[in-house]
């Protein structure tokens, strides 16, 4: 298998990175080793999924957000996509040829374009497949038997692979063969309907949460199947869908409707469940407030200088504080106003109350508990500024997950992948000419 490549693309900001360190002792054995110095972690240990390569047919957002996660890991991705590249590369903004969608998602993938309604174009794929762990796809229903490349014909030249769908509403019922994106199935699974301001325009989250989650769902699938492949040799099928993902995010809502019995309504920044919990406007901006229980509103009260509220027959109990919000909020409205934002942050701090401000994106990049996380790398594209991008959210403390390599150009790494898989370079120029392999940039 190849090894993951270098990440010398890339560059840590704020901090020094995370440093890999192979040391091998007389013996042989490779053992953790750690020097102490500020803010550098001396780390033995190779990427978790270092040797495993994953064959990633997937575009937009769901699977490449699985495939990147996968290669943050150490996995090899090789991202097939059709002559031109795949969707995401279109979607704006852009710096030159480079598109935001895709540059977020597709971090040290290696690219090669083929196309796949060409016999010669799908033989490629299938000869990629023998030679990989992971086969990744988000065909529509149904397209991916009409084209050959379903579960039975890549497992035919790989038995133990890990065979990974994702789709809109899942790999079998009524609607198998839909199509569907994140805002779509965001109405269809109720999130639309609770999210909101209740004032009847129904609206979708400002994220692509079931894009995403879904993404984190399957790779969490892969693993688990990589780990069981470990024990008993045996390759399986992992599917996941957006629809599946967005019914388990509305758990509480459908618990919701039958211990009530009616339909939770959308209560923009505020909670069905506690008071006040919402946002709130300052003299400057807006702030949100988390209270939870009777004894942080208790401090609340005491932090904007209204004892009394705590003992108000209509704010005493937090089922009280739910029934009459309206009036309460406008009442700790009047205090915030007059006052900057900055002000009540640092009071409730002070305070053990839970508040953030409601920051912009551009805030957000130079949050100063983003910076004590190391939660930014700089990421170098050909021909354009470096910007920052968001790692992976999660720590190990032995094998951390990192950038492998900056997005890659459109086929960039086809004619290495094919000379990999055996191609010889005549049999490459003949794919090229037939035009079932785009030309390597």
């Amino acid at each position: 298998m190849r090894a993951p490549r270098p990440s010398g693309d890339f560059q840590s900001h704020w901090i020094q990175p995370v440093v890999f360190k192979n040391l091998r002792h007389r013996d042989g054995v490779i053992r953790p080793h750690h020097i102490t110095a500020p803010h550098v972690i001396f780390v033995l240990l190779a990427p978790i999924l270092q040797g495993i390569r994953v064959l990633d047919l997937s575009s937009i957002v769901a699977g490449p957000t699985a495939s990147m996660i996968l290669s943050d890991f150490g996995a090899d991705v090789i991202k097939v996509e059709r002559a031109g590249g795949e969707d995401g590369r279109s979607m704006g903004p852009h710096r030159g040829e480079w598109g935001a969608y895709f540059v977020a998602l597709n971090r040290g993938k290696r690219s090669i374009t083929l196309d796949l309604s060409k016999p010669e174009g799908r033989a490629v794929v299938l000869r990629l497949a023998e030679n990989s762990d992971v086969f990744l796809e988000n065909f529509r229903g149904g397209k991916a038997a009409a084209l050959g490349l379903d579960e039975p014909a890549i497992r035919a030249r790989r038995p133990n692979i890990i065979y990974a769908s994702l789709s809109a509403y899942g790999p079998s019922g009524p609607d198998y063969t839909k199509p569907g994106y994140d805002a779509v199935l965001q109405a269809r699974t109720g999130i639309m309907s609770v999210t909101g301001t209740g004032a009847g325009h129904p609206m979708r989250t400002g994220v692509s949460i079931l894009d995403m989650t879904t993404g984190t769902w399957i790779a969490l699938g892969i693993l688990a199947a990589l780990l069981e492949r470990q024990r008993s040799g045996q390759g399986q099928r992992v599917d996941a869908s957006l629809f599946q993902t967005g019914i388990a995010f509305m758990a509480y809502h459908l618990v919701y409707r039958q211990f009530a019995g009616v339909d939770p309504q959308p209560q923009g920044a505020r909670h069905k469940a506690f008071a006040p919990y919402g946002s709130l406007p300052t003299g400057d901006g807006q702030i949100m407030l988390g209270i939870s229980g009777d004894r942080q509103f208790e401090r609340l009260c005491k932090a904007l200088g209204h004892d009394e509220w705590a003992t108000d027959p209509r704010f005493r109990r937090n089922p009280d504080r739910v029934a009459n919000v309206d009036e309460l909020e406008n009442l700790i409205g009047a205090v915030l106003r007059t006052q900057p934002t900055s002000h009540w942050v640092a009071l409730l701090d002070e305070c053990d109350i839970a508040n953030d401000p409601i920051q912009s994106p551009w805030q957000v990049l130079q949050d100063p508990q983003a910076a004590a996380l190391h939660l930014f790398n700089t990421v170098n594209i050909s021909g354009q500024e470096p910007f920052l991008l968001p790692r992976l959210p999660i720590d190990l403390s032995l094998t951390p997950p990192a950038f492998q390599g900056p997005p890659p150009a459109t086929g960039q790494h086809g004619r290495v992948i094919l000379r990999e898989a055996g191609y010889s370079d005549p049999d490459i120029d003949a794919l090229v000419e037939s035009g079932a392999v785009g030309k390597s940039t």
